[in-house]
């Protein structure tokens, strides 16, 4: 296990589920297959990444990389005049920065310069030792699931024994080594197995792509029946993390499912387990209460149910029914004890599921806001949900409706209006927690109104004319901008240095909030950001890798990002990033290119070129941007609805694209 790592599942024995007369053995074996086949190619692909074929740049006497080169393979002058901006305003806020502030900055210095040495084997090492650990809990986990041939079942499937001798002992015999079945377990196949020929959800297929099984072919509801097993079994493993997360996507691909079905699932179980959390006594201060208060609380804690695990607790059991979990009507053929028996602990202890969304009376998310408030002005979470938006401070509060199992966390990199802090994320849907940050309002609005007034200056106008002419490549790569632009730089340079040192601190701060206080609880978190906020969210996965907290993150986006896009440093920020990395740039992004001169250019800007030689992360490239880098807020929609981010609602991107167009014309009129 990698230092610091979280448990992936935690190792309390968990006793066998019967789901005799719900599944069949060969159904349960081939679904382990499955499973088995998935997360080999999730290894694979994770190995893979880390060893991506080194990218050519031209290097000069010092041996070191010109990323910069990429566009243009020219050599570059010395940065050493613009590098000096940057430093005087570092060390101007040195005085009132925090040490959060220097220990994140170290960090992303210790990082990037360990991504250039052997410390990436290591780095690998221990990202793939946490993979096989937790591809081995969900292994075991669908080996304990019982299946009594014994019993008649009939599916209407065609069934197949392959070399067995006798009975199979309520599926105990299905043993292998990593993951398989074994050559004597009985299967559905009656020849090579086949990936759906034409997808109900061609965009699913695309992202994920469905491999060979032979599940597919059975009746739509049966299919739903073992993707719900699938996952309130991975549920059970009290840890539902990114890479469980992708691995229940890609079975919904593989049995030929549309995502909305794994989308739906996902939602009604996480408000069955809330409302269930929700009825567990809060432990504000356990010392303080009489015995028999204690006694109480651990009766519920410990289960209602029989010691053989048979029955839920009566509450959890009501709320599982209320969502349909275990009912005739919504439980896709599980009874309740069968889909309580799944959940495993997680249906027998309350104090565990309120964990799963955060509800930690340990950790107070209260306190946990005070404390960031020290290091970050204006430190806050605001819940999104469709058109409401509200601070979140007490888990406790959050409306049962408004969980979900996915979260993701969206932050604005610079402000017009103090609205900016909401505004960009309308497109995210209700299929995911969607938390905005909002952070240094001071700050972001001083930046936001610094680089309106450059755009609309005429020194710009002309100075934008003069970079085309040369590219904004070879301006870093020389060192040499138009003079009117250098005169108006006063302007600009100081608001984003200050910026750059609070999205810094701004990163640091929630990776605590990720891995120490865990404001998620234990649920995988997606980050969108942009300029500033790209940069809060580089800081954040390098402490991360750091830390080695694999698992932890599920998709990142990440727009007009100013930071390095040297190949390996993208390579540590994708060890801890289960799903997508994704890189949104724009090479015509003249000011982002003029902002980052202050620092060290050497190894390129990611905000303005695709990320090379780095497998696993994915480039967009924006053609154009009207406002310049203020253009990313008004066309976040737009550009998450072409790289195909999940769970969109489509009509405010819709909406996003037709208001330009409507106030261009209330302005001609």
């Amino acid at each position: 296990m990698g230092r610091g790592s979280r448990g992936s599942g935690h190792q309390t024995a968990r006793l066998p589920v019967d789901l005799t007369g719900i599944i069949s053995s060969a159904e349960k074996n081939d679904l382990t297959t499955l499973v088995n086949a998935i997360t080999e190619n999730m290894h694979r692909d994770m190995s893979n990444m880390f060893d991506s074929p080194p990218v050519r740049t031209i290097r000069e006497e010092t041996e070191q990389d010109h990323w910069l080169s990429l566009p243009l393979r020219r050599r570059r002058g010395s940065n050493k005049e613009n590098l000096s901006v940057l430093e005087k305003i570092r060390e101007s806020l040195h005085g009132s920065s925090s040490a959060t502030y220097e220990k994140a900055h170290r960090t992303i210095e210790k990082e990037e310069n360990e991504a250039m040495t052997p410390q990436l084997r290591e780095l690998k090492k221990e990202a793939l030792v946490y993979f096989r650990k937790w591809q081995g809990s969900v292994l075991q986990r669908l080996r304990e699931i019982i299946v009594n041939e014994a019993v008649p079942y009939t599916s209407g499937s065609r069934t197949r024994r392959r070399g067995v001798r006798g009975g199979n002992r309520g599926g105990r015999s299905d043993r292998g080594g990593r993951g398989g079945a074994c050559a004597a377990a009985s299967t559905l196949a009656i020849g090579p197995p086949r990936a759906p020929t034409i997808h109900v959800d061609p965009d699913l297929a695309a992202r994920h792509k469905p491999l060979p099984n032979t599940l597919w072919s059975l009746h739509v509801e049966r299919r739903k029946l073992l993707l719900h097993i699938a996952l309130l079994a991975l549920i059970s493993l009290q840890e539902y993390n990114a890479h469980s997360r992708t691995l229940l996507v890609c079975i919904t691909s593989s049995l030929n499912l549309p995502y909305k079905v794994y989308e739906l699932e996902e939602s009604r179980l996480a408000q069955g387990l809330a409302k269930a959390a929700l009825e567990v006594p809060q432990e504000d201060d356990r010392t303080g209460q009489p015995d028999e208060m204690k006694a109480s609380s651990k009766k519920w804690k410990l289960g209602l149910g029989s010691a053989s695990g048979s029955s839920a607790p009566l509450s959890l059991a009501t709320s599982l029914r209320n969502v349909g979990i275990g009912t005739p009507q919504g439980g896709l053929g599980l009874t309740t004890t069968a889909a309580a028996g799944l959940l495993g602990l997680m249906a027998e202890n309350g104090f565990l599921m309120g964990s799963l969304f955060g509800m930690n009376s340990a950790r107070p998310l209260g306190k946990m806001l005070e404390s960031f408030l020290r290091e970050v002005q204006d430190f806050a979470f605001i819940r999104l949900c469709n058109s409401l938006h509200y601070e979140y401070t007490d888990p406790r509060e959050s409306p049962v409706e408004h969980r979900r199992l996915r979260v993701v966390v969206a932050i604005s990199g610079c402000l017009l209006e103090s609205d900016d802090i909401i505004k960009p994320w309308r497109s995210l849907n209700s299929q995911a927690e969607v938390y905005a940050i909002r952070w240094e309002i001071a700050a972001l609005m001083n930046l936001g109104s610094a680089l309106e007034t450059v755009i609309k200056s005429t020194a710009w106008g002309r100075a934008r004319r003069d970079i085309e002419s040369r590219t904004i490549f070879q301006s870093l790569i020389d060192s040499t901008w138009p003079e009117p632009l250098l005169r108006i730089s006063k302007i600009i340079d100081n608001p984003w240095g200050v910026g750059m040192v609070r999205a810094e601190k701004v990163g640091a701060v929630l990776a605590d909030a990720l891995i120490r206080q865990k404001f998620q609880g234990d649920r995988p978190v997606s980050l969108i950001g942009f300029s500033l906020a790209a940069r809060a969210i580089y800081a954040c996965l390098m402490v991360l890798a750091e830390r080695r907290q694999f698992g932890v993150v599920d998709s990142v986006m990440m727009l007009g990002t100013p930071a390095p896009s040297e190949s390996r440093v993208w390579l540590t920020l994708k060890s801890v990033v289960t799903g997508r990395l994704i890189n949104v740039y724009c090479e015509s992004d003249y000011i982002l290119g003029f902002l980052y001169r202050t620092s060290n250019t050497q190894f390129g800007v990611a905000g303005l070129q695709e990320i090379q030689g780095a497998n696993g992360v994915e480039n967009h490239c924006v053609k154009t941007l009207p406002r310049e880098h203020l253009s990313y807020p008004s066309m976040m929609g737009t550009i998450l609805r072409d790289i195909g981010w999940e769970g969109l609602d489509i009509r405010a991107v819709r909406a996003e694209t037709v208001l330009p167009l409507v106030q261009a014309g209330r302005r001609r009129v």
